[in-house]
């Protein structure tokens, strides 16, 4: 290796960084994800755009003869085919990022979170992954006419999900609750089938391109076996970063003595914070374990996700935060997104790609929205949550683009190019089409509890006459006083005693309806407004009036959990979905007059007499 080389090396990394970055930073002020500009970015220094340049010189002899083009010209006769090799050689970080990518997959996967999960969220995971794989897979066999393995491999491909732009949208309207986090279980679950299931393909294709007949016994003893000494790697590298990373107590710090011992043996305690260290330790036992299982022809996102799983419940999940550090990770993203956008084979570009790529987001967007809707209605969930989930599990990014290129590299020839030439385009299709569902789908959940917040907030602000005996018509029935009985009540008995009483006096039409607008609410947020009070409210399509019906309890009921908060005296208010001021203004007057004192005879103090 020669000086030259070396400086191209540097070149070419500096390109792909300062490219990369400024193609992120122009798309963001564009608002059309960074991502997409970090990859249009790594096109523009990108070999095979350059090679496109290359052809167009060679066809305008009148242009390249310019003497200001001399340099370039001398470029592509010198030093193409190096800077080419460079860039190839490359790839290898794609592969440890995205090990490092499962490996992170197995914090999700800590038995605690996999029971919050619970059946229904599991349900609707399964049936998108596999309406998605089963639609992908027969449209590129039977109508695209591909190999049953490039249309099984695009089929798995098409399972993963990229969900860092909707959850970052979700921030910006601080968007928490039941949606955020049904999405969230549904995505992690999403990703760890699609990784199981298209490790499997792949170790398929591997199989029939070294001309192994594929049976159904092979399936199950050669690739089982395969499956089997993926997860021992991954216990072993679970092991090793158990022993590396150790466990300190609380009760024995690190006193300033312990300032020589070695690196290993003072990196964590039993909570660590994130550090580089430990970031670094992770990096390195990934990069050997998986290479060593690329080697031996085994999944090697098997093994990462199973000592992710091994370490997020065996030793500690918070090691997982080391993966976050906000001054490193952003250096990994750019770089992988920068090298994806470099390897995209431009100039084999053609119309029958084109077809491919338009033909691949119309079917894996037609399954994925299709097969989260039947999950969501199947599973009785809300439906809000139903028109929005489908649209929030479409943005496909980061897992599928790496695999992508595995695949390119692992099949190699004209099959690996199909899917390469297929997949990517589509990605920064759907990085689009998904930023932009993603926001409108939460701007309209969103509508719905819009206001809340601030109508309570004003309470202090004065009402106009004419408004009071509005909102007191709003208030038909007494406050009743719920009877006293042992045990006590739940706060889940009190809702369904209010609804209970509104539906039997015909002032809801649709009990269940309501029941769960009601509790999706609750999920949300907090609604206790002042110490011992709730005021449980939603707006429903089951009611044509709005009405506010309250209950005194016979001892404290436990509301929230966290922050703990016992509430005596309820007011649940209902009003219809087409009169949203309705409903903000009753929030504002109960909540006026009950931190005024006007509803006195209502106090917390009262509601046990």
């Amino acid at each position: 290796m020669n000086l030259s080389h070396i400086a191209m090396q540097i070149l070419e990394l500096g390109l792909l960084v300062l490219a990369s970055y400024f193609g992120g930073r122009l798309a963001r002020k564009m608002r059309i994800g960074e991502v997409i500009g970090q990859i249009l970015g790594g096109i523009l220094i990108g070999p095979h755009f350059l090679l496109l340049v290359n052809r167009w010189l060679t066809s305008h002899p009148a242009i390249a003869g310019l003497k200001v083009m001399h340099p370039l010209s001398a470029f592509f006769e010198t030093r193409f085919e190096d800077y080419m090799g460079i860039m190839e050689g490359m790839h290898f970080f794609v592969f440890l990022f995205l090990g490092i990518v499962a490996f992170s997959l197995g914090e999700e996967l800590h038995w605690n979170r996999l029971k919050q999960v619970g059946f229904k969220a599991s349900l609707i995971c399964l049936l998108q992954a596999f309406t998605t794989w089963f639609a992908l897979t027969m449209v590129f066999r039977f109508i695209f006419h591909t190999s049953w393995i490039v249309a099984l491999l695009i089929g798995s491909i098409g399972i993963a999900t990229a969900p860092a732009l909707t959850f970052i949208l979700m921030s910006k309207y601080k968007v928490e609750g039941q949606l955020k986090n049904i999405l969230a279980n549904i995505v992690v679950l999403d990703d760890v089938i699609e990784v199981i299931v298209f490790s499997i393909t792949l170790s398929v294709a591997v199989a029939m391109k070294s001309g192994i007949h594929i049976s159904v016994q092979h399936i199950i003893t050669d690739l089982g076996l395969e499956i089997g000494l993926a997860i021992l790697l991954g216990f072993l590298l679970y092991l090793f970063l158990r022993f590396a990373i150790r466990s300190y107590t609380h009760e024995h710090p690190l006193s300033d003595d312990d300032s020589d011992e070695s690196l290993l043996s003072t990196v964590l305690s039993d909570h660590p914070t994130p550090s580089v260290e430990i970031f670094l330790i992770i990096i390195g036992a990934v990069a050997v374990i998986i290479a060593l299982a690329m080697n031996l022809d085994l999944p090697f996102l098997v093994v990462a996700v199973v000592a992710g799983i091994f370490v997020a419940n065996f030793h500690t999940n918070a090691l997982f935060d080391s993966l976050k550090l906000k001054d490193v990770m952003p250096v990994f993203n750019l770089l992988f997104f920068g090298i994806i956008g470099a390897s995209v084979q431009i100039e084999t570009f053609s119309f029958e790609t084109v077809f491919f790529v338009l033909g691949y987001f119309v079917i894996r967007t037609i399954a994925k929205l299709a097969g989260n809707w039947i999950g969501c209605r199947i599973t009785g969930q809300d439906p809000k949550i139903t028109a929005s989930i489908p649209k929030l599990m479409l943005p496909q990014a980061g897992m599928a683009a790496v695999e992508t290129i595995l695949v390119a590299r692992t099949l190699g020839g004209a099959d690996g190019e199909l899917i390469f030439n297929t997949i990517v385009p589509a990605l920064v299709i759907f990085e689009l089409v998904g930023a932009y569902l993603s926001e409108q789908t939460l701007i309209k959940w969103k509508e719905w509890v819009i206001g809340e917040k601030e109508a309570i907030q004003s309470a202090g602000i004065s009402i106009q006459s004419g408004d009071e005996s509005a909102i007191h018509e709003m208030m038909p029935l007494p406050v009743m006083t719920l009877e006293e009985r042992d045990g006590g009540y739940s706060k889940t008995e009190v809702i369904e005693h209010l609804l209970d009483t509104l539906f039997e006096r015909r002032y809801i039409t649709d009990r269940e309806y309501t029941r769960n607008a009601i509790f999706e609410r609750e999920q949300l947020g907090s609604t206790v407004l002042i110490d011992q009070v709730a005021l449980p409210h939603c707006r429903s399509e089951a009611i044509d009036e709005p009405v506010i019906i309250g209950c005194r309890l016979p001892s404290p009921v436990l509301w929230n959990i966290k922050p703990d908060k016992k509430v005596k005296l309820v007011f649940m208010i209902i009003s219809p979905k087409q009169k949203p001021e309705d409903h903000l203004r009753a929030l504002q007057w109960l909540a006026r007059a009950l931190s005024s004192g006007e509803l006195s005879h209502l106090s917390v103090d009262s509601a046990t007499t």
